[in-house]
């Protein structure tokens, strides 16, 4: 009895409870594309950061996490590569050979780092094929795919000769000579201005290190869960070497991310703060057009419990309402900023493409995102509606009824 009454309450003045339900439903919306539109942000630049090229985990030798440098070796034997296509949790898996030098085309020149890789293990870790602005994937001895930047630094074509001159595996000189078969965009945009990859075999023969890499690149099942993933693949790993996630391979990316993180709360704790204000400027405005009517209710016998009661009944239908209708509009909106993101152009654009971000807006489709947005305004919604209560049981209903 009392659900139908609140029920027929709601719709008795119509535009008030659109005006309450359209606030609601503004505030989910708002909250959920601000939120997504962050940790979107975000998402992008660990990706371009750690899914381009990077990894999301590595097998390393503790000495090169702490200062890179190619003497820093593990060693890739049977033994290794057993138990890396014996895991679940590792879905693929590159070694590198990683060395530094400069790289000269004529009298353009640029100091780089040249990583020997195998061409369809990287290939199958980080899909470089698809990057391929120019070219095919390098095959075999005396060739090597540049970085887009550094081919227009260099000013490097298909067919180009490039010189690399560098410090080999324990003070060795590297010399190599290398024919440009390919030109590759890589998402990180400073990666893109310094990389150049050749095989594997190259790399060994020109670096001089003939035993094992400097790095082997994992990559996992779930990269959301890199961090709980090596920690199961450290118990099982038994080299004095270590496996590391992305969070320790790249502290200052991990602690943006963090910092990200607070600064979220904080933006919205202050949007939750004035979305609070219109929710109840509207429950005032319901409490001033109904102190008439509560007076006349409770003057003709209703208890003042249940009156109360049925206006909560009353606020918690449109919140309810209000936040599943916010929920509906803000999925589609946000799941078109997800696959059409916004690219940034002009001083925004070149501020961020310093730090070797991608300039694009894009918002997260992380379901939890949307539920904590909706419970959070829900429960905000749900919190004003205890202060009718308070009113009607604090309402004398003679001066009710002369307001």
């Amino acid at each position: 009895m009392l659900l139908r009454l609140a029920w027929r309450n709601i719709w008795r003045n119509k535009r008030r409870t659109l005006i309450t339900l359209g606030m609601i439903q503004f505030a989910v919306v708002l909250a959920t594309l601000m939120a997504t539109i962050r940790d979107g942000i975000m998402d992008i630049q660990v990706e371009n950061v750690v899914g381009g090229y990077q990894g999301y985990a590595a097998i390393n030798d503790t000495g090169y996490v702490e200062e890179p440098s190619i003497d820093y070796i593990v060693p890739y034997n049977d033994s290794v590569q057993s138990f890396l296509k014996s895991q679940n949790l590792i879905k693929s898996y590159s070694p590198r050979i990683i060395g530094g030098g400069i790289i000269t085309r004529g009298e353009k020149f640029k100091i780089g780092r040249i990583v020997g890789v195998n061409p369809a293990l990287e290939d199958s870790l980080t899909h470089f094929s698809k990057n391929l602005v120019k070219g095919r994937m390098h095959h075999s001895i005396g060739e090597v795919v540049l970085g887009l930047g550094l081919a227009e630094r260099l000013k490097a074509d298909l067919d180009s000769v490039v010189f690399i001159t560098g410090m080999g595996y324990q003070g060795n000189t590297a010399n190599l000579m290398l024919k440009v078969v390919g030109i590759i965009k890589l998402s990180n945009i400073q990666e893109n201005k310094r990389l150049a990859f050749v095989t594997l075999e190259e790399a060994r023969e020109g670096f001089a290190l003939y035993e094992g890499v400097n790095q082997i690149v994992l990559g996992l099942r779930d990269n959301t869960k890199a961090k709980q993933s090596v920690k199961k693949l450290k118990k099982q790993f038994t080299d004095p070497v270590q496996i590391y996630s992305w969070n320790e391979l790249n502290v200052p990316l991990y602690m943006l991310v963090e910092v990200n993180d607070a600064v979220n709360i904080i933006v919205s704790a202050m949007l939750y703060f004035i979305i609070s204000f219109g929710l109840f400027g509207t429950i005032l405005m319901m409490l001033a057009e109904r102190k008439r009517e509560f007076g006349m209710l409770i003057a003709i016998g209703m208890k003042k419990s249940k009156l109360s009661y049925i206006t909560y009944l009353e606020n918690t239908f449109m919140a309810i309402f209000g936040t599943a209708l916010g929920f509906v509009i803000a999925i589609p909106v946000v799941y078109y900023l997800n696959q059409n993101p916004v690219t940034l152009t002009g001083r925004n654009a070149e501020d961020i493409a310093k730090f070797g971000f991608e300039p694009l807006v894009r918002t997260s489709m992380n379901f939890n995102i949307f539920m904590w947005q909706a419970i959070s305004v829900l429960g905000i919604s749900l919190f004003f509606s205890l202060y009718p209560i308070l009113k009607i049981r604090s309402m004398n209903e003679n001066k009710a009824m002369k307001g």
